[in-house]
């Protein structure tokens, strides 16, 4: 695993290890019920990580929506909203799940408990708390953690000194566990960073599987055309991406056959300008290239109705997948 600290974060560790102490001191709180945790009627599933920036939750959270449906449930996603345009309903993301997923009910609300209720007002009956791992005030049936496999705890330390937003011993809270982007590594590999994790949350039966993230799906924009997800292998592409993990995006396009001519990254979140669009579309006038983006970024995009294609990624299990009665689904 990658504990390494870097050099510069390495002289950040004292302020690390404040926020991991301040952050243990609030999981002490709730674990010895002295902060107050609502509950809601109906089953609560957190799908959340231990570090900052992107382990997979959405497709995940999409998974999980999908499974519940198939199992006659009604589900509800409840989210921050964080990066949410003012006086908009949903964030990228909920917009991205709405589009693949028009019956999935949404609510996005710092207050995660009224939010949480007004979910259950409108016909929820299975609810997916998103990036709900240290929120405890919401109880939650099951915690879901998502771990990226190519690094799961960084370099070992808190924010800022690192990426992890508490411990490592957060672990023990964990029902299940997701290694996510394993599709690099081998048996051996997998197997190891099992076993780490399994001991990190000293409990040698927590269910963690392995996934990957894979394309599933191109589409071609203005107008909604379906191509398959290696239609573009030997064009030039230019990519354009306002996502956690923008170096993913690259190495999908360059495992699908494309050459990356250029990148446009932008902070997680970020709201297109028209001079931003302008700069995409002379980039890739100028390479004789396609504009490449993801469905996250692609809702933000819509309103230019500017050539683009957009590639879809789909959650795959390398092996057994959860069962419904591990995901709270029994």
């Amino acid at each position: 695993m990658n504990d390494r600290p870097h050099p510069l974060r390495q002289a950040l560790w004292p302020l690390g290890l404040l926020y991991g102490c301040v952050a243990g001191f609030r999981n002490w709180l709730f674990d010895a019920r002295l902060k107050r945790i609502e509950r809601l009627a109906a089953p609560v599933v957190s799908v959340g990580n231990l570090t900052v920036g992107g382990t997979g939750k959405t497709p995940t959270v999409a998974w999980l929506s999908a499974l519940a449906r198939r199992h006659g449930r009604r589900p509800g996603v409840l989210a921050r909203g964080y990066g949410r345009v003012p006086g908009a309903e949903l964030n990228d993301e909920g917009q991205m799940l709405a589009q693949a997923m028009p019956w999935l009910l949404q609510q996005q609300d710092p207050d995660r408990v009224a939010a949480g209720r007004r979910l259950l007002a409108a016909g929820a009956d299975f609810v997916i708390l998103d990036d709900g791992f240290q929120h405890r005030r919401l109880h939650r049936d099951i915690d879901l953690l998502c771990l990226d496999a190519t690094a799961p705890f960084g370099n070992g330390q808190c924010l800022p000194a690192g990426d992890l937003r508490e411990w490592r011993s957060g672990l023990e809270r964990a029902s299940l566990v997701l290694l996510t982007r394993a599709g690099h590594l081998d048996g051996h590999a997998i197997a190891a960073r099992i076993d780490r994790i399994r001991e990190l949350a000293a409990d040698e039966a927590l269910p963690v599987f392995a996934c990957t993230h894979e394309p599933v799906a191109l589409r071609g924009e203005p107008g909604g055309g379906a191509l398959p997800p290696d239609a573009l292998r030997g064009q030039r592409a230019v990519l354009l991406s306002a996502i956690a993990r923008p170096q993913s995006l690259r190495a999908t396009a360059e495992e699908l056959g494309i050459e990356v001519v250029q990148e446009l990254r932008f902070v997680d979140h970020h709201v297109y300008t028209d001079a931003d669009v302008a700069a995409a579309l002379a980039a890739a006038e100028r390479a004789s290239a396609v504009l490449l983006t993801t469905e996250k970024d692609d809702v933000k995009l819509a309103r230019f109705a500017i050539p683009r294609h957009v590639l879809a990624i789909g959650l795959r299990f390398l092996g057994d997948a959860p069962t419904p009665a591990q995901v709270g689904l029994a």
